[in-house]
């Protein structure tokens, strides 16, 4: 997530350069605004970082060098990478704003850029050490990517998936509903949602019922993070952006639909129905954040943007939280943000996504966890 303008005009330049890599031509000018360096995650120019902290990389997961080459279906840059279990023994990971570019556009508008609020991925690699790799995708047509929340045309700028699970065969994402992007870790949002799948994947329908309106204790959950433990859906929620605190609610996993059913952790006690009373869990400034039992630790893992990558743990959903510890400084991972933990990991190792923006692509990295017993 960013300034979808700077996104564009990213895209924009990289597909210049691609144009010109396979020998054809074409005149486009770059905006003002655009970086004068290279698109790196889409022209090959940068590699798999060296990360010299904690975490360690594996490789790009998405763009034109990436062990996918994911522009196989029309996504050259793509940012989040929230994964899940779909219940039957797939990975599905779906990806914020994506972008490509597409010849036929210039004749009508003058751009090669095309874009879309939401694609998914999916995956059956077990073993992350290599890479995770992609062996499809969800399309509308062959070998494109298929958008899955469409925005509305002059009432929003784009739908972002937060966290998604599957409960029971259905698979049910969280979304926000972006109206501005004023700059930096800000952004607005009018609402956040649930949209349920009954098709693994294929086909997402919004539940109207499920809005939570930016007002009120609803403002703190307009950015969530799901964790199930037993029968029991556990929802970590922070304001839109990165400049907020974390709260806490949950909710029977078969009710996750109906926001009368949850309740909310407030001052030490959970308290039924509302979201008002809601008491932070963590420290601010927070941004996207994910959280997974780890088994090798015996404790629950939160991993998230605060503006590096932090990470923490707790023996309780509720915490308390241990101090923050960075895992991939600013420093190693210039405008790394988004960390995401991918289900499929056990052992001594932790696998998570990271999105970068400048490379405005979706790295898989490798926690070892060793250094935290």
């Amino acid at each position: 997530m960013g300034h979808l303008k700077r996104k564009r005009s990213r895209i924009v330049v990289a597909a210049a350069a691609l144009f010109a890599t396979a020998g054809l031509t074409a005149t486009v000018a770059a905006p003002a605004s655009a970086s004068p360096n290279p698109i790196p995650g889409i022209n090959g120019v940068w590699g798999t970082p060296n990360l010299t902290g904690p975490a360690k990389a594996v490789n790009w997961i998405t763009g034109l060098n990436s062990i996918n080459n994911t522009a196989q279906y029309a996504v050259l840059g793509a940012d989040l990478g929230i994964t899940w279990d779909d219940g039957r023994g797939r990975i599905l990971s779906v990806f914020g704003d994506s972008a490509s570019f597409n010849p036929l556009s210039w004749v009508q508008n003058r751009t090669f850029f095309a874009w879309r609020s939401n694609v998914i991925f999916t995956s059956h690699t077990r073993d992350l050490s290599r890479g995770m790799f992609f062996d499809g995708a969800i399309t509308d047509f062959p070998g494109h990517a298929k958008e899955l929340l469409t925005p509305q045309i002059g009432a929003e700028i784009t739908k972002i998936p937060t966290s998604a699970i599957a409960i029971n065969g259905k698979q049910y994402m969280t979304w926000m509903d972006v109206t501005r992007w004023p700059g930096g870790n800000n952004w607005d949002t009018k609402f956040s949602a649930i949209a349920v799948s009954g098709d693994y994947g294929q086909n997402w329908a919004e539940l109207p019922n499920t809005v939570r309106p930016s007002a009120g204790g609803n403002f703190n959950f307009q950015m969530q993070s799901l964790l199930r433990v037993g029968n029991t859906v556990y929802v970590y929620g922070t304001p839109a952006g990165r400049n907020g605190m974390v709260y806490l609610a949950r909710v029977d996993a078969n009710r996750i639909t109906d926001l009368g059913a949850y309740s909310y952790w407030s001052k030490g006690k959970w308290v039924p129905k509302n979201p008002d009373v809601a008491s932070p869990v963590n420290v601010k400034p927070t941004g996207e954040l994910s959280v997974a039992w780890n088994a090798y630790l015996g404790k629950y893992v939160m991993l998230s943007t605060n503006p590096a990558i932090m990470m923490q743990t707790a023996s309780s959903p509720e915490g308390p939280w241990s101090p923050p510890r960075t895992i991939i400084g600013s420093g190693e991972m210039v405008s790394a943000y988004a960390p995401y933990i991918h289900p499929w990991s056990s052992g001594s190792n932790l696998y998570f996504t990271v999105s970068q923006y400048q490379n405005y692509n979706v790295l898989l990295a490798r926690l070892p966890l060793a250094q935290f017993k």
